[in-house]
């Protein structure tokens, strides 16, 4: 049901307000636990290695052509690594969706509101300082 705004009734109810907490809780400990950081330092390390050899004099460009495609396919593998564990890490807030009250469009639609949005960063931050400072996993 939308208003003369075009939008629907995206009121935040307990049941919505829960099943947001539960996501940003499965959504959190998944970025824990996935290897993020690593393909993050390791696109990093990569770039690295990379514009040291282009800026080298001491290097010839025939070794720069040889050696930049490695460097490259290590950037796209931790490029494309890293945003497929980050669609993974959020998954657990879209599939919740299916649950929720008025279906999954009133979901996608409520998680655009900034009570929503306040709520799963308030949680997610809780959750991860919690889990941090007090459960040794």
């Amino acid at each position: 049901m939308c208003n003369e705004y075009g939008q629907g009734n995206t009121t935040m109810t307990l049941y919505n307000g829960i099943l947001l907490s539960i996501a940003a809780i499965a959504a959190s400990e998944l970025l824990l636990r996935l290897p993020l950081m690593q393909q993050f330092h390791g696109l990093g390390r990569a770039s690295r290695k990379s514009m040291s050899t282009i800026a080298s004099k001491r290097i010839s460009d025939h070794w720069k052509e040889r050696v930049l495609p490695t460097y490259s396919v290590q950037m796209a593998r931790c490029s494309i690594l890293f945003f497929v564990l980050l669609c993974v890490a959020i998954a657990p807030v879209a599939l919740i969706g299916l649950a929720a009250s008025g279906g999954f469009a009133m979901w996608l639609e409520l998680l655009m509101t900034p009570a929503a949005i306040a709520l799963l960063c308030g949680v997610s931050l809780a959750y991860i300082f919690i889990r941090l400072k007090f459960v040794h996993v």
